[in-house]
């Protein structure tokens, strides 16, 4: 049980969306939505929670229980991402690709659906043109994720750091800024776990004098030394751990 009406307090809570729903015929529409759906139920039993999932048709928000660890977060993108892999190697002609985002923050079940801050900005990473920049230019991925600032400080120890690079969200048109953790690519790894089945802490990695540039659109426009101000449309992020610039 998620909670009723009128709760308050933090909330652990997901959105993931379809890319490019609408270029579907109408049956196609209708078979991504099956399929879809199957994924989401599935990835939530994998992640051993039921919490209170809004559908949208193309997509769904989810809201968690006021217990949920940040734990069941990644166990669903990991399953998530494993069955939207599996689908699409069963059919390729129909691929569905992914975008998901997650953060912690105020939530409660409304009227019509949630309501609360943290559902907003769950939302906005979203359908944030930083996240589906991400997807856009890495054509062999189908998952992108975006994860808050304050959720990603949870994440430590579950999921390797290196991973995952931080921005600057940036979408004037809805008067929202904030910043997320990008995942890189690749596979979302398993919790990290030490020999006896805890979460095992990980060293961070060296400190880097760099920090690299993105445009608002994903694209790059340099490297620099030190950042202290935001100017125009630019996204602040870490270097790329992978060597590039």
């Amino acid at each position: 049980m998620v909670g009723r009406r009128g709760d308050t307090g933090d909330r652990l809570c997901v959105a993931v969306d379809l890319e490019g729903y609408g270029r579907r015929s109408d049956a196609g529409q209708e078979r991504a939505q099956e399929a879809l759906a199957g994924l989401l139920d599935a990835a939530w039993r994998a992640a051993g929670t039921a919490p209170l999932r809004q559908p949208n048709g193309d997509g769904e928000v989810a809201l968690l229980g006021p217990a949920a660890e940040s734990a069941a977060v990644v166990a669903m993108l990991v399953a998530l991402r494993a069955g939207v892999e599996a689908v699409n190697r069963e059919a390729p002609r129909e691929r569905l690709r992914l975008r998901a985002a997650a953060h912690r923050g105020p939530g409660r079940p409304a009227r019509n659906g949630f309501a609360g801050n943290g559902v907003v900005r769950t939302c906005r990473f979203l359908g944030s043109r930083a996240l589906r920049s991400d997807l856009a230019r890495r054509p062999g991925t189908d998952l992108a994720v975006a994860v808050s600032d304050p959720l990603f400080d949870e994440l430590r120890g579950l999921v390797r750091l290196r991973d995952f690079r931080r921005v600057l969200v940036l979408e004037p048109a809805k008067v929202f800024s904030g910043h997320a953790w990008l995942h890189t690519g690749g596979p979302l790894p398993a919790p990290l776990t030490d020999a006896v089945g805890t979460a095992a802490p990980e060293r961070p990695g060296p400190e880097v004098p760099g920090m690299r540039i993105e445009v608002a659109d994903g694209g790059q426009a340099g490297t620099v030394v030190q950042a202290r101000e935001l100017h125009g449309g630019l996204t602040i992020g870490p270097p790329d751990r992978r060597g590039g610039a």
